[in-house]
């Protein structure tokens, strides 16, 4: 009997698909750091401020292109939406920066934020034209958490693996 294996990275959709505003320096240069955080490839970047971009397949969903300037909107790997701080929030949490996704989504810090990111994004442009662009991804690099590889398990699709799991060999702390 011949048994067929297909490497695991071609079986699996991204856990998040982020659509965001190419358009908008800030934007652009946050996701392109984001982009570099994510080591295991698990977020899929659309920018939605393209020429190209088209919007049909997701008006279904009653998402259109001008939701999606307006406001960072992330899509989960089971379809559902997520919108502003909540995007953000999801966003860092995966990407490897808990810290500030927990700023952004604390109970405590929420209220904050939920005031601050609609200004944040009425005022994006004028704010990238202040250098802000050039700032907020040293920011971001800054206080991401990144953990060495025993800090943390790796968790594609929740099948969490460490390097201490005896599946990557002996556990160097064992006696």
């Amino acid at each position: 009997m011949t048994t067929w294996s297909v490497p695991r990275q071609m079986q699996l959709p991204p856990l998040l698909t982020v659509y965001y505003d190419g358009g908008c320096a800030l934007c652009a240069a946050e996701m392109s750091e984001i982009r570099g955080m994510d080591a295991h490839g698990e977020v899929a970047f659309v920018d939605c401020a393209a020429a190209g971009f088209d919007d049909t397949a997701l008006r279904a969903q009653g998402v259109q292109r001008g939701d999606l300037l307006r406001s960072l909107h992330v899509r989960d790997v089971l379809g559902d939406w997520h919108r502003g701080v909540d995007a953000i929030a999801l966003l860092y949490a995966t990407v490897g920066a808990p810290w500030l996704a927990r700023a952004w989504a604390h109970p405590l810090t929420r209220p904050f934020t939920r005031r601050l990111y609609p200004w944040l994004v009425r005022h994006r442009h004028r704010l990238s034209a202040l250098g802000l662009h050039l700032v907020a991804p040293r920011a971001l690099r800054l206080f991401a958490c990144r953990h060495a590889p025993h800090a943390a398990p790796y968790c594609p699709h929740g099948e969490c693996r460490s390097p201490r799991d005896p599946h990557h060999g002996p556990n160097p702390g064992a006696a």
